[in-house]
């Protein structure tokens, strides 16, 4: 698959190295190429790097690693390039970084996921790959055992289904939680947020049961 990762930090970053070890090809939307040089040698042919919007125009799947502060412009200029498409939001909004937009997700309501994709109507949107610490992203990706879960919430279920498989490929297990109206269940003041939890735990923390 081909994927288009704005953001090239540590999540960005790691979900591309995670997925190009899967036998994906990704493409990093950032500012200046020239910054990433280094994470291109390291991935070889199968990585690139442009603008937002390359990135955008490249993948099957799109994701935003970014600042949640910066969507609303950054949704803007990748419109035209991702209707019809998933994007996924990775992103995380945090009052001390991201100013007034956090108040217009808190009044928009159903969480960040749900605001995201009322910026980007024509995109299948999907929160996913926001709730885990990045450290253990890159550390305990297939861990021995048992896997890490990877909480996801989406209203399509073809996206979803396309999402879950790349958490597949990166060394998780996918987990939904539902549609969008769900998404705070996926923000920085969930039970789960930066938590390191198995499939049965996210369901624990979330809806009070373990699953068998």
């Amino acid at each position: 698959m081909k994927i288009g990762i704005i953001g090239a930090g540590n999540i960005g970053g790691t979900l591309g190295r995670l997925w190009v070890q899967a036998g994906h090809h990704v493409r990093f939307g950032v500012r200046d190429p020239q910054r990433v040089l280094p994470l291109l040698d390291e991935l070889g042919s199968s990585a690139s790097a442009g603008s937002a919007l390359a990135a955008a125009a490249y993948g099957e799947v799109v994701v935003y690693a970014g600042p949640y502060g910066a969507w609303p412009q950054v949704a803007e200029d990748i419109a035209s390039s991702v209707q019809g498409k998933v994007v996924v939001d990775a992103a995380n909004p945090y009052p001390e970084r991201d100013g007034v937009i956090v108040d217009a997700v808190a009044k928009f309501g159903h969480g960040a996921g749900s605001y995201t994709a009322s910026l980007l109507p024509g995109a299948n949107v999907v929160k996913a790959f926001n709730t885990i610490y990045w450290v253990d992203l890159r550390d305990k990706a297939f861990a021995p055992g048992q896997l890490l879960a990877m909480p996801m919430a989406g209203d399509d279920a073809a996206g979803l289904k396309a999402i879950a498989d790349l958490a597949t490929d990166a060394g998780f297990e996918p987990v939904v939680i539902g549609g969008l109206v769900r998404s705070a269940d996926l923000d920085p003041a969930s039970p789960i947020y930066a938590k390191s939890f198995t499939v049965e735990q996210v369901h624990a923390a979330l809806f009070g049961n373990a699953i068998s």
